[in-house]
């Protein structure tokens, strides 16, 4: 069988910055390392932390002692003012490009801007950049019109660019004076549209990332539209020979936050099936 890599693929500039972080504090504390949620959305990767002792916790008030690692989707202002108020040693690993957004946000909210978060609400990141807007903001997941007279517009860094430009096509009808920041991160729209070229190109697209992962999925989305034999796989374990049948050449590409030793297992099994 043969198989194709995307150029990009692995982990991101900034998942490699925050596991290198984390990994770096568990072996100078020997453990008590905790996250807000999953570091990043890689259930593999997760697990692979909690044995050298670094916990994904839901609550955060719930910490009395050790250290609290900012994810790198963010998190919610109330929790970062909660860890600084307790004097909990804090290592925030939150994306550079996660705080572009939060700092967009922020700025055309002080000039008077009503903000629109275009992404998906449950999604950490959306959630850490409301609250810094005081959840002042709207959050917009399909294309809505608005009347207001000053809208300024940022964007989850893990959204497709058609989604974002469709909305942003919507909300010029009705509003008076629109202001928009694409912030959409660059390694996203890279490794979106070297899949799509090399979907082109395959009997088949395999897309290995957590299920969980904004960025696997939508990268499967947008993947599927150009290929629909396209598979979203989190390990080797997924692979089914059945999808194999009558396929000689085999695209491979994965997420922000899927590890490279995952990409090269799955490699391995596609070439020997």
């Amino acid at each position: 069988m043969n198989v194709v890599k995307t150029k990009n693929i692995g982990f991101c500039f900034g998942v490699k910055r925050a596991i290198k972080m984390v990994l770096k504090a568990a072996e100078e504390t020997g453990g008590k390392v905790f996250t807000i949620g999953p570091i990043i959305h890689n259930p593999q990767m997760v697990e692979l932390l909690k044995e050298k002792g670094v916990i994904p916790v839901d609550d955060v008030y719930q910490v009395r002692d050790g250290t609290v690692v900012f994810r790198t989707h963010g998190i919610k202002k109330e929790e970062e003012e909660y860890i600084r108020s307790t004097g909990l040693k804090a290592i925030d690993t939150t994306c550079p490009f996660v705080k572009r957004v939060r700092k967009h946000a922020k700025n055309l909210e002080k000039s008077g801007y009503q903000v629109v978060i275009v992404g998906d609400r449950n999604h950490p990141e959306v959630k850490s950049v409301l609250s810094y807007l005081n959840n002042d903001g709207i959050v917009l997941q399909e294309p809505t019109t608005l009347t207001a007279k000053k809208v300024g517009v940022v964007s989850q860094t893990t959204l497709d660019k058609d989604t974002f430009v469709e909305i942003v096509k919507e909300l010029i009808a009705g509003v008076e004076e629109l202001r928009i920041y694409n912030t959409i991160c660059e390694s996203t729209q890279i490794r979106q549209n070297e899949a799509i070229e090399l979907s082109g190109e395959v009997d088949m697209m395999l897309v290995v990332g957590g299920k969980n992962s904004s960025n696997c999925t939508k990268l499967y989305k947008v993947v599927h539209k150009v290929q629909p034999k396209t598979h979203h796989i989190e390990t080797v374990e997924d692979l089914r020979p059945e999808w194999f049948e009558n396929v000689a050449r085999v695209g491979l590409t994965g997420g922000a936050s899927t590890p490279d030793l995952i990409i090269d297992i799955v490699e391995g099994r596609v070439k020997n099936f």
